[in-house]
C-alpha cells in the first residue's frame, strides 16, 4: 500500500490540486496550542499546500506543493515562524523525514528515485543513494539512515552509516521488504518473504547486535510499523474484520492490543508513552491517541472532514487535515502535556 495514492479511494493527487497558492517568502504567525486541546489548531501557513509531516523538536518538514509545478521540501520553525527549501535544488522530492537538524528524502533530479540528505546547520547536501534502481521511503535517526531499495528487482531494506559513510543491505529476502522505520539502533519493517498470500509480516533488526527478529507473524496480514523506545506498533488484520492497533514491547517480549474498535484503525505512530492512529470509527478518518502509562484512550481530532499522515514528538502530535475544503497541517499537544 503506497500512502500516495488511497484515502478513501480518492487518488490523493486530485486532493492536491484544488486550492494550491504560491508560497511566500515567510510564515504567517500560528497560535500556540493549550494543553488539552481537541481537535487541534492550524499549524501550516494558509498559503501553503503540504503533505506528509515529520517533526523532531522545534522543527517540521512537509512535502510543499504550493510552490510550483514540481514538489518540493520544506521546513518549517515553529519558533520562528519562517518557511524555507531544505534544498536549493529544483525537481521533484517526496517524502521526508527528519532528525534534530537532517533531514532526508527521496529525489528525482536524476531521472530515477534517489536519497538525499541535507544538514540544515551546515547547509551541507550529500548523497546517500544514487543507484540506478528506485529508492523510497527514508527514515533517519541519528547517524543511521533506511530506505525501501529495489537494486535487486523487488523491494529490500538498506541503511546508510552517517559516521563512515557506508551503506549496507539490512534485509534482502525474497519478495518484498517495505516501509521501514527506525529508531536508535532498532529498524522495522513490512515483510513479505513468506509470500504475498500472508499478507505482511512485521521484521525487526537490531543494528547493536546485527540480530533479526520476528516481531508479528500473524497470517492475516501487518502493515506499517513505527519505532520508538524499543516498542513497535502496526495496524494489524488478524480479526479479519478490519485493522486494529497492537503494540510489540521489545525489552519484555509482550505484544499488547492498544485499539481494537469494529471500525479501521491505521498508520500508528509512538513515542515515548504514546501511541496515536488515524480511526475510522466515526465514519471519516479522525486522529486518536492511547496513553501507556494511564492505559487511557482519547480523541485528538475528530472533524467531520479527513486527518490522515500524521506525526508525533513528545511534546506534539501533527497530521494532514482537510477542514475547510483544503489541505494543512494541524496540531495539538497531547494530554498530561
Amino acid at each position: 500500500m503506497d500512502r500516495r495514492y488511497i484515502l478513501n479511494g480518492v487518488p490523493l493527487l486530485l486532493l492536491m490540486l484544488a486550492g494550491a497558492l504560491l508560497l511566500s517568502g515567510s510564515l504567517a504567525a500560528v497560535g500556540q496550542v493549550a494543553h488539552g486541546t481537541v481537535d487541534g489548531i492550524r499549524f501550516s501557513p494558509a498559503d501553503s499546500n503540504p503533505l506528509y509531516p515529520d517533526v523532531s523538536g522545534d522543527l517540521t518538514v512537509w512535502e510543499e506543493h504550493g510552490i510550483g509545478s514540481d514538489a518540493q521540501i520544506v521546513v518549517y520553525s515553529a519558533s520562528t515562524g519562517t518557511l524555507s527549501p531544505v534544498s536549493a535544488h529544483a525537481g521533484q522530492q517526496f517524502s521526508p523525514s527528519i532528525w534534530q537538524d537532517r533531514v532526508v528524502w527521496q529525489d528525482k533530479r536524476n531521472g530515477n528515485w534517489d536519497i538525499y540528505l541535507c544538514n540544515l546547520t551546515t547547509h551541507e547536501e550529500i548523497p546517500i543513494c544514487t543507484d540506478p534502481a528506485k529508492q523510497s521511503h527514508p527514515v533517519i535517526s541519528g547517524d543511521h539512515v533506511v530506505w525501501t531499495d529495489e537494486r535487486s528487482g523487488d523491494p529490500d531494506i538498506y541503511l546508510y552509516d552517517l559516521r563512515n559513510r557506508t551503506e549496507r543491505p539490512l534485509c534482502v529476502q525474497p519478495q518484498t521488504q517495505y516501509n521501514p522505520d527506525i529508531d536508535g539502533d532498532v529498524v522495522v519493517w513490512e515483510d513479505y518473504r513468506r509470500g504475498y498470500e500472508t499478507a505482511g509480516d512485521i521484521y525487526a533488526h537490531l543494528l547493536s547486535t546485527d540480530e533479526e527478529r520476528v516481531i508479528c507473524g500473524d497470517k492475516r496480514g501487518q502493515w506499517c510499523p513505527a519505532v520508538s523506545d524499543g516498542r513497535i506498533v502496526w495496524q494489524d488484520f488478524r480479526s479479519g474484520k478490519g485493522f486494529d492497533i497492537y503494540l510489540y514491547d521489545l525489552s519484555t517480549g509482550e505484544e499488547r492490543l492498544i485499539c481494537n474498535e469494529s471500525s479501521r484503525q491505521w498508520l500508528p505512530k509512538v513515542r515515548g508513552d504514546l501511541v496515536v492512529w488515524v480511526d475510522c470509527r466515526n465514519l471519516n478518518w479522525d486522529i486518536y491517541a492511547f496513553n501507556l502509562t494511564t492505559a487511557t484512550e482519547y480523541p485528538v481530532c475528530t472533524q467531520p472532514e479527513d486527518q490522515v499522515w500524521l506525526t508525533v514528538s513528545s511534546d506534539e502530535i501533527l497530521w494532514q487535515d482537510y477542514r475547510g475544503g483544503r489541505n494543512a497541517i494541524y496540531m495539538a499537544v497531547p494530554q498530561g502535556k
